[in-house]
């Protein structure tokens, strides 16, 4: 019985990390947002234990700062710290997509245009929440073509560090909105060209912190 509810417990703190890594990872909680055990147990309609436990397992991935009030911080991101990132981010995903792009099947790159589709719809009609949604959907699908799970947990350990940050890449103009370097990824996947696939990822992880570096670092 004390195995089985310890396993129930691991189980249950597992699923709300998983919640708040995706909240994160999003930007649905901004720099300087405060969780409350409490309020969060709540919300979520679970005990505190799991929660706190969610909690302290993103303070040790570095997403997250303990405060001594029961309560729990999304740190603010410095220039130094998002620039490291950045250098990161652009290795691992570059890797990703070049291991990923020689096997893309006609299906997969139907998959990921539809989700391309719906990343576009939601930026040009201004839906932020929805485009960050769809634009993570699509990023990590592609990454998962690679087949690598070891180098996909490293990426999105990168991405719950730096998602709060995305809500300040919007709102965008007109003009931002329409284009994008998806439409040359999705081309240099169907070519199967993975030079050109590994440039433009970088190339989109490089406008991401141009823009950051005009509206949050100021």
């Amino acid at each position: 019985m004390i195995e089985m509810e310890k396993a129930q417990r691991l189980s249950l703190t597992a699923q709300v990390e998983a919640t708040l890594r995706s909240a994160l990872i999003v930007g649905k909680l901004k720099p300087g947002a405060r969780l409350v055990t409490r309020d969060l147990a709540a919300q979520l309609g679970t005990s505190i234990t799991p929660v706190r436990e969610a909690l302290l397992r993103l303070v040790s991935a570095g997403a997250l700062n303990a405060t001594p009030a029961a309560a729990f911080l999304v740190p603010e991101m410095t220039l130094a710290r998002y620039q490291e990132i950045t250098l990161i981010r652009k290795q691992l995903e570059g890797l990703a997509v070049r291991m990923a792009t020689p096997n893309i099947t006609k299906k997969q790159l139907s998959e990921l245009k539809k989700l391309c589709d719906r990343f576009m719809q939601a930026k040009l009609s201004g839906e932020v929440e929805t485009a960050l949604e769809a634009n993570r959907a699509f990023r990590f699908t592609l990454y998962g073509y690679a087949h690598m799970p070891t180098l996909l947990l490293l990426i999105e350990q990168l991405w719950v560090q730096i998602g709060p940050c995305l809500n300040y890449l919007y709102p965008q103009s007109m003009e931002m909105a329409k284009g994008h370097n998806y439409d040359h990824l999705l081309e240099a996947l169907q070519t199967k060209d993975v030079v050109l696939a590994e440039q433009v990822v970088m190339k989109a992880i490089d406008d991401g912190a141009a823009i950051l570096l005009r509206t949050y670092f100021v």
